[in-house]
């Protein structure tokens, strides 16, 4: 609350309807942990700031702190411990859009393997959009590529799972592969 105010800094004493409230949204919206923000004045003499905050989906770690990030790729939330609670995504940490669509993709993902699959996961890579890989229990790595087709490509992986193989490539799902 106290940073979103900060923020906004809603202007004490001027008269309500010269204070510019797609200025204070705005403002509000820059904050990393705000998924949206609505600001609206309430007659006769106050502001409402109502605002959305991300929802956590996975932790990314860059050896130093810590970072949540939502389903769309964002960071927030940094500190120095793992958050409790989250998969581990790795993934770059960094703000271009690029980074931003490797990590929305890790975590799709993450959140969309079915159950019997997501068991079997213990790890999720994201390097970049296009080339999401796995990492199984046994060792073994899943070569998953973009975050589409998930159904199929779950359907399949779990049919290639039943064959002796180190490295499962499903990112063209009608051509999965298991290279020697």
């Amino acid at each position: 609350e106290a940073d979103v105010l900060a923020v906004a800094d809603p202007p004490m004493g001027q008269p309500l309807v010269q204070v510019d409230t797609e200025a204070m949204a705005d403002a509000v919206r820059a904050l990393p942990e705000v998924a949206d923000v609505s600001v609206s004045r309430s007659w006769p003499r106050a502001i409402t700031i109502s605002v959305e905050p991300r929802t956590p989906a996975a932790a990314v770690g860059d050896g130093s702190s810590w970072r949540t990030v939502d389903a769309d790729g964002v960071l927030f939330g940094e500190g120095a411990e793992q958050p409790d609670g989250l998969p581990v995504l790795d993934a770059p940490s960094g703000d271009s859009a690029g980074e931003e669509a490797a990590r929305a993709a890790g975590v799709a993902v993450l959140t969309g393997l079915p159950d019997r699959l997501a068991d079997l996961v213990v790890g999720v890579a994201a390097p970049s959009e296009a080339a999401v890989e796995l990492t199984l229990d046994g060792g073994a790595t899943v070569m998953w590529g973009t975050a589409d087709q998930m159904d199929r490509k779950s359907e399949v992986l779990l049919a290639l799972l039943g064959e002796d193989g180190s490295h499962y490539d499903v990112s063209a799902p009608s051509n999965p592969s298991i290279p020697p």
